[in-house]
């Protein structure tokens, strides 16, 4: 598994031309302003490389970056969290960022710039861009009625199809070679199939019985709405959907949380290895592991678990040191399921 080398060495522009190193970050502050990757062709070096925080694989290749990228921003166009974007001089540091806020979520991308070409981009926390200052917290928002998504109109209609035991409705919405995955167990494919699972499910389990609780709930992990299912005396249960171009793709059955109970961890309504300010918990990476099969895929492009990267992942919460398995989408650069398996207590 790839360390961070020093990035703040690495990505520094001591020795660049402060106007060269405004204009390019400007060009790179607009293609985020205007959701248009095509703005930062013309700058980026053939062996550009794009590098986050979050994630421990480096993203090579000015082709692969304006692709990824291209991507990224059709999910924001289409989705209900728009991005804004800002330039920022570091003084202490003497260097150009451009500071993005999703929704109070704060990030800062910062160019390394060679031969006037942007050579690679490093995203990461916005508090990690000046050591000293203060950390900018999400600012609080207003309550206001919840816009209904794609997400929560179905995880609706399948609550329906699961109270009725009618599934005509949902029908509709699957596309022909749907896949259901039963967490850590088994994939079931094709419309009719994943239907007739369901049918047997409510029959194995004499649902929908008037003890389990089901509900419609936000999951922040994933960001969409998804189906919740706690019946007595058992796990919590979520049913997650992937939709693309207005079908279901995939369904994730999967236990919230996902590890065994006796690992204390927050569950899945909570964002993955974050503060609660949005600062990131100290980690660690470690070595490759096998991939796993039947777990969650990426959610963004749904590539499946086993064609993802995974690894040994620990990191610290005061007190506690949290090891486990770390799955990440290199498609996506974004990690995709945080399992932990181990829980020690920091002497």
């Amino acid at each position: 598994m790839k360390g961070f080398v020093n990035l703040q060495k690495k990505h520094g522009c001591d020795k660049m031309k402060k106007e060269v190193v405004k204009k390019i970050t400007e060009i790179v502050c607009r293609a985020w302003k205007e959701l248009d990757a095509s703005i930062l062709a013309p700058i980026l070096s053939e062996d550009f490389t794009y590098d986050s925080f979050w994630v421990y694989a480096t993203l090579k290749g000015k082709d692969t970056y304006l692709d990824y990228l291209t991507g990224k921003f059709e999910a924001i166009r289409n989705g209900d969290k728009p991005v804004s974007a800002e330039v920022r001089y570091l003084e202490p540091k003497g260097k150009y960022v451009v500071i993005l806020n999703q929704m109070g979520n704060l990030a800062a991308l910062e160019p390394l710039i060679q031969d006037d070409m942007l050579k690679s981009l490093w995203i990461r926390p916005v508090e990690f861009v000046s050591p000293g200052t203060q950390i900018i917290k999400k600012p609080k928002q207003p309550k206001e009625e919840k816009t209904e998504t794609e997400y929560s109109k179905f995880s609706k209609l399948f609550l329906d199809a699961l109270m009725t035991k009618d599934f005509s409705k949902v029908e509709k919405y699957l596309a022909e070679d749907v896949i259901q995955i039963v967490y850590d167990c088994k994939e079931i494919s094709g419309r009719q199939e994943v239907i007739s699972y369901w049918l047997g499910w409510l029959e194995r389990w004499g649902e929908p019985n008037p003890t389990t609780k089901y509900e419609v709930k936000f999951c922040k992990y994933y960001d969409r709405d998804v189906l919740s299912m706690q019946a007595r005396g058992y796990t919590n249960q979520y049913q997650m959907a992937r939709i693309e171009d207005g079908k279901v793709k995939q369904l994730v059955l999967c236990p919230n949380p996902t590890q065994d109970p006796m690992i204390r961890y927050w569950d899945l309504d909570r964002e993955p290895l974050l503060w609660s300010n949005g600062s990131l918990m100290a980690h660690h990476m470690g070595d490759d592991i096998e991939p796993r099969p039947y777990r969650i895929p990426c959610m963004r492009c749904g590539c499946k678990s086993e064609k993802l990267q995974w690894g040994e992942y620990t990191h610290d919460t005061g007190p506690l040191r949290y090891s486990g398995e770390l799955s990440e989408c290199t498609n996506c650069m974004e990690a995709v399921e945080f399992r932990p398996t181990i829980l020690m207590r920091q002497s």
